[in-house]
């Protein structure tokens, strides 16, 4: 599905990016880059500079995150949201073109989610 891609996860909590991680490569992506927060993805901005998919945290009380998603999609970069906040997909109607998948993400649920975007961009 992504092989040979590079992606971009955001994360604050080490272990949930490493499973996100597996995941990922289990589709076939060669290059995975974590970040704990947008900063930390600014400063390694050249290692994902080709990324096209990401996979970020998002919480209403963490607006550099929001940010980082509005410059990812401006980039035409697939992303998908990550949040423990059950009613924040409600609350971010800018958002509704990227999935935003809760708390602990199940595999299956991120893969549903790569591939329906994916099927969105070749339709």
């Amino acid at each position: 599905m992504l092989s040979g891609q590079t992606a971009l996860i955001v994360e604050a909590q080490y272990l949930i990016a490493l499973d996100l991680q597996i995941t990922l490569e289990d589709l076939g992506v060669d290059k995975v880059v974590i970040a704990q927060n947008p900063a930390h993805a600014r400063e390694m901005a050249q290692d994902w500079a080709d990324c096209s998919v990401a996979i970020v945290e998002v919480e209403r009380e963490l607006p550099e995150h929001l940010a980082l998603i509005g410059e990812l999609l401006r980039r035409n970069i697939h992303v998908i949201g990550l949040t423990a906040d059950s009613d924040l997909p409600l609350n971010l109607n800018w958002l509704a073109t990227t999935p935003i998948l809760l708390k602990p993400a199940s595999s299956e649920s991120v893969v549903k989610a790569l591939s329906d975007l994916l099927a969105a961009q070749n339709e």
